[in-house]
């Protein structure tokens, strides 16, 4: 083969690895909408207008606006080839920091800010721990989860915290905006919508997938590997941080514990929706499919009376699930490229 052909067969195969990649994550998604139209249909036959009620909707709203934020700040680490144990309990540190200020008579505004600058601090030391001192993150992150957890409660005096303003339980979480726009529910789709243009059109997004493709070749081409792994932790405490404060807004109390099961209902949404463990591969357009599918489930579950042992065995079956299936994806993925990779070194060969 000439080297003009090989140069040839090289870019077609260039172009044609991201073209089945596009195809690849597109039909996961698919399915995820597939999977959602079939499970909300089997819910409506079986709970009939308790399923189909503005209430639920409403309610449906709510959950899905406060767990997309909290996806999409899980999200970054797992991009970047970690992940963060600590969202749930970063929630409810910066929910009880909010409360907190609030009762003490600081603005709505300002509470919230305290709130998200806690949160950003976590996710930065986070980062630092694992990008610059080569901690695990399983370690680090968990080791987070304990800390934040003794010291909100330390702050609270081990109780909750009450008496939040109007203002803020309305317009951040537990109210509705114009058009009956459920609060949290926007503050959901401006999250999501942000987030996609970061990831998507600017440089230290594209780097964040780059580094989780391959953080050796993103340090040969220049790219400080640890900066962006610190941003990515950054930006996983900063949203879950605003998760928090929505969820205190929609409850009315700001508590240490207020974050729940939002670690393992992260991770599931995302892997869910794409995102690859191990990092560099994935869409916010699949973590938001994700996110759906999980808060259907939940909701469908809880209209039908299913206590939430049950509801937590069925959570940890789907993040079992979605985590194998992701493997398998990688698996397939790596078989793709080295498949192309000996058709190139067989084409470019000298012959015989």
């Amino acid at each position: 083969m000439s080297k003009a052909n090989a140069t040839v067969s090289d870019r077609i195969s260039t172009v044609r690895a991201p073209r089945r990649d596009g195809i690849s994550r597109l039909s996961n998604e698919l399915l995820i909408a597939a999977g959602i139209i079939v499970l909300a249909g089997v819910f409506a036959l079986t709970l009939g207008e308790k399923f189909f009620s503005v209430g639920t909707l409403s309610l449906l709203g709510q959950q899905l606006g406060i767990l997309v934020i909290v996806a999409a700040a899980q999200t970054f680490p797992i991009l970047v080839g970690g992940f963060d144990l600590s969202v749930a309990a970063n929630m409810g540190f910066a929910s009880t920091i909010a409360a907190l200020a609030m009762v003490n008579n600081y603005t709505v505004e300002s509470s919230i800010a305290f709130a998200l600058m806690a949160g950003a601090l976590v996710g930065v030391v986070n980062g630092v721990c694992i990008a610059v001192l080569k901690i695990s993150p399983f370690v680090v992150t968990l080791g987070t989860l304990t800390f934040l957890g003794g010291f909100g409660n330390t702050l609270a005096g081990g109780s909750s915290i009450a008496g939040l303003p109007d203002r803020f339980t309305e317009n951040w979480g537990g109210g509705t905006w114009m058009l009956g726009i459920p609060s949290a529910a926007g503050i959901g789709a401006i999250v999501i919508a942000l987030v996609w243009l970061l990831l998507s059109y600017t440089r230290v997004g594209l780097q964040v997938y780059a580094v989780g493709g391959s953080s050796e070749a993103s340090s040969l081409a220049g790219t400080r590997v640890w900066a962006v792994q610190v941003f990515a932790y950054l930006m996983s405490g900063l949203l879950s941080a605003l998760g928090g404060v929505v969820l205190a807004a929609r409850v009315g109390i700001g508590q240490p514990s207020l974050g729940g099961q939002y670690d393992l209902l992260s991770i599931a949404a995302v892997v869910i929706g794409g995102v690859a463990i191990g990092g560099g591969v994935g869409r916010i357009g699949g973590v938001v499919l994700g996110a759906l599918l999980l808060t259907l489930v939940t909701i469908g579950l809880d209209i039908g009376a299913v206590s939430q042992f049950t509801q937590q065995m069925v959570t940890g079956v789907v993040l079992i699930g979605a985590v194998w299936l992701s493997q398998l994806k990688g698996q397939l993925r790596f078989r793709r490229s080295w498949g192309t990779l000996r058709t190139a070194r067989t084409e470019t060969s000298p012959s015989s």
